[in-house]
């Protein structure tokens, strides 16, 4: 279960990097295919429901964020209520299957992938201005699909390897490196909401869990949202 809880800080992840001239020409369109850059930035909420299939469970997974300011993920396990949440500066959980039956703080390397998704363009919009490294990898096949390889690396030290398809400009896996550990994301079933793409099948790879897959059964985008519900209970 605890390999559960560090892996939902990568599940939602989406990065894209290329270098020089053609990192900004690959970065364009890649922002345009989720919808444009308007669109993206005038998201102010999205509320999200879906279903995961981990360890031979099947899961209802609830998400709340808010762009720049929060995320809370809900999960129901085994007649239990794992929360793992963050604001713009802390992340924190309850897990009571892993005996934490009270709101804890994470640790810096599991709080810093959380923190990374609070961008809704998945750090496309302005990543030169955030601190964000990036290498193009080249270029190459993932099953059926050409697609640009390509290396982010946050001021955070958070290094994600994407594989950009190379006709949608979807990215269809990434690979995230953190503390040690690497998380091998597949991201597959775009659909478009209120003009934006989300991705609403995800399955993220582990030598210890196997495979866990997220499918959204709704999103919501600019509803109203009690911030409150971001911020670590006192104790």
């Amino acid at each position: 279960m605890k390999k559960l809880i560090l892996s939902l800080a990568f599940a939602t992840l989406s990065f894209a990097t290329v270098n020089a001239q053609t990192a900004d020409e690959i970065i364009t369109k890649m922002v345009e295919a989720r919808g444009g850059a308007d669109k993206l930035n005038a998201i102010k909420s999205m509320k999200m429901e879906a279903t995961m299939a981990v360890m031979g469970m099947e899961l209802p997974v609830k998400t709340v964020l808010v762009p720049k300011r929060g995320m809370r993920i809900d999960i129901s396990a085994m007649g239990q209520e794992i929360v793992q949440a963050v604001d713009d500066t802390t992340a924190w959980t309850i897990a009571p299957p892993m005996g934490i039956t009270t709101p804890t703080k994470l640790p810096a390397e599991q709080a810093k992938p959380m923190l990374g998704q609070l961008d809704i363009s998945g750090g496309l919009i302005g990543y030169k201005e955030n601190g964000t490294t990036v290498e193009m990898l080249g270029k190459e096949k993932l099953d059926a699909a050409d697609v640009f390889k390509l290396k982010m690396t946050t001021k955070d030290g958070i290094v994600a390897t994407n594989f950009v398809d190379a006709t949608t400009y979807y990215i269809l896996k990434t690979v995230v490196s953190i503390g040690g550990a690497e998380v091998e994301t597949r991201i597959s079933n775009y659909k478009m909401i209120d003009g934006v793409a989300f991705p609403f099948t995800t399955e993220i790879k582990n030598e210890q869990m196997g495979t866990m897959t997220t499918n959204v059964t709704k999103i919501e985008l600019n509803q109203t949202v009690d911030e409150s519900i971001f911020k670590m209970p006192k104790q």
